[in-house]
């Protein structure tokens, strides 16, 4: 029998609903029953709580309720426990909001009774009398007993954490929230049920509030009038200024100090029903249990605790009579998560756990491994529940591993619901269950290790065992491991690993849809579409978005826009915290930040592979070249590369060696960077080591260099201060360009090389003027004739200070503003510069220097497009015939770019291969009307005396110094030209694009084709099919 005298707190919960929450907080149930005689109405539960000995004391099924009753049974209370200390009186109220005055109350809120100015706690609306003022109830409640001063103590000291005392208490609803009462579970209904009518039933509407869970503090109206009448209800709110209404309060004031604590199950309308009880009878009880958490218990309390424990038998006490007399145990559980009810989709996954673990083969381990908010968790929690459902014969336990102490609490659970809690002070708890568990009697059993991300929690080390040794093995016995890491994953089961990937779009839509709760939001499947797609579908990813949605009530373009913003404001919205109740207190939900205990521990475990991580950080998440990543020692690399992907940081395209990093993981990355204060060393190492691996002169490396681009102008975009690392990557990365004919992103690149060096270099530093070339030939390859010309003039103008006339750097830059002025219609300005270098030339070359020919090449053009032709075919052919003497095709040399006059002079010498355009160059896509070969293909007569064949076959061989090889750049047109005015074959086509394969590059012949495919299919009219051929199986 149990003893009254052991039970000074006394909790009322009038309804069966009320009682029944309170019997699922209880940290041990009492078994056994009070001592009644005649006269006694009322049975009993007991329990302990909160190291408290509490009654919970509930009305006779069927009996009607309200202050009568409830001071029936306060009476029998005060009567039958001599030692009472004070109670509590939890459960169910009208909420009344008041939205004028801010007092927002929704369903599932938890009111507080306290006074509030001159209205005490408790307002007992239907007592009183009328007078000429209206209803005056008796004096403001005070003939009522007063709550007792501890309970309002501890009431002060939740109420110290507003308005977000409701993260103290949700953690008991959350352990509840599934748990079974009569006709379903305690969970939410749902935000979007909650509908207040004002009093001619029209909806109110109310915008979501970032907090689901309010509590409110004041007055509460007691009567045994069941209010369901809106106006009346303002009349009661307005007239005594209460917050809710309950019909039990004022039956027990004045027997027992009870502290009234109501959750809003209604608005006290029409629309009043009992749906929303069973939440807000949880969200009051859970409130109640930690007020009882902030009272220490009292010497006679604790006195009354052991002497009960004693007396009493508890649940775990009997299972243990049961393990002691060797039998096996009915199924038990231990699983300190409530369901997820937004769950969907993972159906698969599901069905292999299920065939792995309950099918013929029956394996003892598995795993399922994915990157952290992949989902593990909680399709292991769906499968557990699932378990329990269809398998009732198997008892499950779960043991989170994010801790050692988390570890350990879980197995206390699990032995206290095997009934070896008393043995577990005598010994080791975890090796108690273990053994337990290994041993026959305990059935069959399924245990879920989740979270198995820390290698020496799980595994051990040489020196400790670690929590592997723990668990226990039987052919009934089942575990299923949750990780990051794939080594741990391999490690623990050696096979039946499942991977998880990420979720399709059609999942990815249920999940959010199941999560968001204003519905009308939704409706635009392309915006929703586009924003999950901006979060990977990755689950933890879409739940974060859908509680930041439901908290502030922004619509989803709003918060796409966000994602898309600035990086600041993306790591910031990544970063946010959210409560769900489907995940461990204390554990970090944000995709921002849920990936720092996976970065930490690879930094203490592998410093090569958060290197390599950093690193990759900095560029650009997808198709990254292992060529490209830091360089450490070979087997070091390797270990690092399969840290990472073992996590699913990266991943392996296949067979290759290009590497991809999930777009969120690499903004989290630099994020948990950032709060290291290592953010701006990683960046600028980075550009550093991506500007080692660019050549500060491009050639045979061209297609490596093409892989590296979009890493480094990912570092050159970024908005950070500039250092010389910076505008060296620049300059490689412009001479890419430059090389590719993306002369536009070229001059933008030698735009900032250039700005830089001449905000603190001299205009005669070779440095500068070298930049500043550079500039001056990207403006003109990308038709900004113009601005090349003025550049080139202060070069001209500079080198005409310093250098001799002779010089060879002087020469070729005269010679390049003489082609400039020839390109911009400067017929007289180009004739005017390029006869004095032809001249000058004339005084130090050979005949046959090639940079002789280059200048008379381009001075013979300008004679034919000022239309003094017989002086341009003059001079041209006399360069035709002296190239002719070597050879119409030497070889060319594909470094030939890399030749600088500037840093390479090699004493005066022109290099060998540094080959000449001819007239060709200047009839290509950029040259004016006047082009002779243009007035044939727009009706006109050619030019008398022109002689096309010698001019466009001495063109054949050229290309200029910014390496632009002939029979690459050469225009169809042109090649259309030649064989409409000549009906011949004397060159073989054929011969020249095998010489243009040889070069192994055809970006340039490609976008000339692309330029010219009307001239295309006119020439293929003049080239045989096997020419044909070349040209189709090339492009």
């Amino acid at each position: 029998m149990l003893d009254p005298k052991n039970y000074v707190i006394a909790w009322i919960a009038p309804l069966e609903i009320e009682a029944k929450a309170a019997l699922h907080l209880l940290d041990e149930r009492h078994r056994g029953r009070f001592p009644v005689s005649t006269g006694d109405d009322y049975i009993f539960q007991a329990g302990s709580m909160g190291g408290h000995n509490i009654i919970i004391a509930t009305l006779p099924a069927g009996q009607e309720y309200g202050t009568g009753s409830a001071a029936a049974l306060a009476s029998q209370v005060k009567k039958f426990f001599p030692n009472l200390w004070f109670g509590l009186l939890v459960g169910v109220a009208a909420g009344l909001p008041d939205l004028p005055r801010q007092r927002d109350i929704r369903l599932g809120d938890v009111l507080v009774g306290l006074p509030e100015g001159e209205s005490a706690g408790l307002i007992p609306y239907d007592l009183g009398k009328e007078t000429e003022d209206g209803f005056q109830p008796i004096r403001l409640g005070h003939s009522l007993a007063m709550t007792a001063p501890i309970v309002r103590s501890a009431i002060g000291s939740i109420k110290l954490e507003t308005p977000n005392e409701a993260e103290i208490f949700l953690p008991h609803f959350e352990k509840m929230a599934n748990c079974e009462h009569a006709t379903g579970t305690f969970v939410d209904p749902g935000q979007e049920k909650d509908v207040l009518y004002d009093e001619k039933g029209q909806t109110i509407e109310r915008p979501q509030r970032a907090q689901r869970t309010r509590v409110w503090y004041g007055p509460i109206g007691s009567g045994d009038k069941l209010l369901k009448n809106a106006k009346r209800r303002d009349e009661f709110r307005d007239r005594h200024g209460i917050i809710g209404l309950e019909m039990e309060a004022a039956g027990t004031m004045n027997r027992i100090p009870v502290g009234v604590i109501r959750g809003v199950c209604d608005y006290g309308d029409r629309h009043k029903n009992k749906e929303w009880q069973p939440y807000a009878a949880a969200m009051a009880a859970s409130y109640a249990r930690s007020l009882l958490d902030e009272i220490p218990p009292n010497d006679k309390d604790r006195a009354s605790v052991f002497s009960s424990r004693c007396e009493s038998i508890s649940e775990p006490a009997a299972k243990r009579q049961i393990v002691d007399a060797g039998e096996t145990l009915e199924s038990c559980y231990y699983i300190p998560l409530v369901q997820n009810t937004r769950f969907t989709g993972r159906e698969s996954t599901i069905r292999a756990l299920d065939e792995i673990i309950f099918g013929r083969d029956q394996s003892h381990r598995v795993a399922l491994v994915g990157l952290g908010g992949v989902g593990k968790t909680q399709i292991a929690l769906r499968f557990t529940y699932k378990v329990k459902k269809n398998h009732p014969e198997c008892s499950v336990f779960w043991v989170p591993t994010l801790s050692d102490e988390g570890a350990d609490r879980a197995f206390v659970g699990i032995a206290k619901e095997l009934g070896l809690e008393q043995r577990s002070k005598e010994g080791d708890v975890k090796e108690l269950v273990c053994q337990y568990l290994s041993s026959k009697k305990a059935g069959k059993w399924l245990l879920i290790v989740d979270n198995a991300d820390d290698r020496e929690l799980i595994l051990g080390t040489p020196d400790k065992p670690g929590l592997e040794a723990y668990f226990p093995q039987s052919e009934h016995g089942h575990i299923l491991l949750t990780t990051r890491s794939r080594h741990i994953a391999f490690d623990f089961t050696q096979s039946n690993v499942i991977d998880i990937e990420q979720m399709d779009q059609q999942e990815a839509i249920n999940l959010f849809n199941n999560s968001f709760t204003n519905k009308g939001l939704t409706q635009n499947d392309e915006v929703t579409t586009e924003l999950l797609a901006q979060l990977t579908f990755l689950p933890l990813a879409i739940t974060q978005a859908a509680a930041y949605l439901n908290q502030t009530g922004a619509p989803i373009r709003k918060y796409l826009s966000l994602l898309k913003g600035a990086e600041s404001e993306l790591t910031r919205v990544l970063g946010r915290e959210f409560r769900d109740n489907t995940r461990y207190n204390g554990s970090q939900n944000a995709v921002g930040t849920t990936w720092i205990v996976s970065f930490e521990q690879i930094q203490k475990s592998n410093p090569a592979a958060i290197n390599l991580l950093s690193f990759i950080s900095c560029i650009e998440p997808k198709a990254i070249p292992q060529s490209l990543l830091p360089d450490t020692e070979p087997e070091e690399f390797e270990w690092a590369i399969g840290a990472l992907c073992s996590y699913s940081f990266l991943t392996r395209r296949g067979e290759s060696d290009v590497f991809d990093m999930h777009s969120l993981v690499h903004t989290a990355t630099r994020g948990w960077l950032e709060r290291q204060g290592l953010q701006r060393e990683v960046f600028y190492n980075a550009i550093r080591h991506v500007g080692s691996r660019l050549p500060d002169q491009v050639g045979n490396s061209i297609r490596a260099i093409g892989d590296y681009l979009p890493h480094a102008m990912r570092l050159l975009d970024q908005d950070t201060e500039k250092t010389p690392d910076t505008f060296s990557l620049f300059d490689r990365v412009g001479k890419w360009f430059h090389f590719n004919a993306r002369f536009g992103e070229a001059t933008k690149c030698f735009e900032e090389v250039y700005s830089w060096k001449k905000s603190f270099l001299s205009e005669t530093n070779l440095s500068r003027l070298k930049a500043e070339h550079h500039l001056a030939t990207s403006c003109f390859c990308a038709g900004q004739v113009k601005k090349a010309i003025k550049i080139l003039c202060d070069i001209v103008k500079v080198q005409a200070s310093i250098l001799p006339e002779s010089h060879i750097y002087r020469l070729t830059l005269e010679r390049q503003l003489g082609n400039a002025y020839l390109f911009d219609g400067q017929f007289g300005n180009a004739i005017k510069i390029l006869e004095h270098v032809v001249k000058t030339q004339a005084e130090i070359f050979a005949e046959d220097d090639r940079w002789r020919l280059v200048a008379e090449q381009g001075l013979g053009a300008a004679y034919v497009y000022n239309q003094e032709a017989k002086d341009g075919i003059e001079i041209l052919e006399h360069a035709v015939a002296v190239w002719n003497q070597d050879s119409i095709f030497p070889e060319l040399d594909n470094h030939e770019l890399n030749y600088d006059p500037v840093t390479d002079p090699q004493d005066g010498k022109i290099p060998p291969n540094q080959l000449p355009i001819f007239f060709i160059w200047a009839y290509g896509p950029h040259c004016e009307p006047s082009n002779p070969l243009d007035r044939h293909l727009d009706g006109e007569p050619p030019i008398e005396g022109c002689n096309y064949h010698r001019i466009i076959t001495a063109g054949y061989g050229g290309s200029n110094e910014d390496g632009y090889e002939g029979c690459v750049k050469i225009s169809i047109r042109d090649l259309f030209c030649y064989f409409h005015y000549t009906r011949t074959h004397e060159i073989s086509i054929k011969d020249l694009w095998l010489r243009a394969q040889g070069m192994e590059d055809w970006t340039l012949w490609s976008r000339g084709i692309n330029a010219h495919r009307c001239e295309q299919r006119r020439i293929h009219e003049f080239l045989s099919k096997e020419i044909t051929v070349y040209f189709e199986s090339s492009l």
